[in-house]
């Protein structure tokens, strides 16, 4: 519980939940791994064609179509012909991903994928963005041909860590947590000693307010149940490691909370690298 986090911090004890191998395999480290997004920023003239990006949503609807709010929100260019060019497949459809990661059945999402992934690219998308990290696992599975086109918002959190120093508290779902997707990335012990997962019932607390967010539930009670979280871990900073925590760093900025609140946000930053056509 946060009460006794706070002691738990100070003793230096951290009991994040261990993660677990749908596929019981071992992934080896940086196999299979989707590729980063650590380009450059790059500036569009007039009658430049910028990149196609094609967007994975719908794991929830919410999450990505705020991904594309935040893009064309971020200092729009001054002609609407220098704007991002996006395709939002958008498929609510998908298999619950931590019910699939429990389940072990991830090639049920790894099926939507290797689609969804193909459609875009079909359709002309230069790279795909799949926004939802509990998917990771998924991801991870398609073939080498679709893989190497998708841009990893896990590979991100771990880019900025290394701009960002501090401690940080790793909000994620009871999926990812099992998944591994981020204890199991080839970074994490670089950045472990400075990383930390809720215990498991604020884990579990957090999930509930995760699948609030996905029905729109009001943000602010998300906003103060992070607020409560982060000095109970000793934590600086939070990570927002689900794309449905991208409605609450909006909801956040929007209120003026971010210098008490910051956060490592993988779908801002994308989206402000779709933005300057830097994927």
């Amino acid at each position: 519980m946060i009460r006794e986090r706070a002691a738990a911090h100070e003793a230096g004890a951290v009991h994040p939940a261990g993660p677990v191998h749908p596929t019981g395999a071992v992934p080896q480290p940086g196999a299979g791994r989707p590729m980063p997004a650590g380009a450059p920023a790059a500036t569009a003239e007039p009658g430049t064609r910028r990149p196609l990006i094609g967007v994975i949503g719908g794991m929830g609807p919410l999450a990505s179509t705020e991904l594309l709010n935040t893009v064309y929100g971020l200092e729009p260019p001054e002609h609407e012909q220098l704007a991002a060019r996006i395709l939002l497949w958008s498929d609510p459809a998908v298999a619950d991903r931590t019910t699939a990661i429990r389940s072990g059945t991830v090639d049920l999402v790894r099926t939507a994928l290797e689609d969804s992934v193909d459609r875009l690219l079909t359709a002309g998308a230069d790279r795909v963005v799949v926004a939802c990290i509990t998917a990771h696992p998924a991801i991870r599975l398609l073939p080498e041909r679709l893989r190497s086109r998708c841009v990893s918002l896990v590979d991100l959190v771990f880019e900025q860590l290394a701009q960002r120093p501090g401690r940080h508290l790793v909000l994620c779902t009871r999926g990812s947590v099992l998944a591994g997707v981020f204890t199991d990335h080839e970074r994490w012990p670089e950045f472990a000693h400075r990383l930390v997962l809720p215990d498991e019932e604020d884990q579990e607390q957090l999930h509930e307010h995760i699948y609030r967010l996905k029905r729109n539930a009001d943000r602010l009670p998300t906003i103060d149940f992070v607020r409560a979280l982060l000095p109970a871990y000793g934590a600086a900073a939070f990570v927002a490691g689900c794309t449905e925590l991208h409605l609450v760093t909006r909801a956040i900025e929007d209120r003026g909370l971010t210098r008490q609140l910051p956060s490592i946000d993988p779908m801002t930053v994308i989206a402000q690298r779709i933005r300057d056509g830097a994927l």
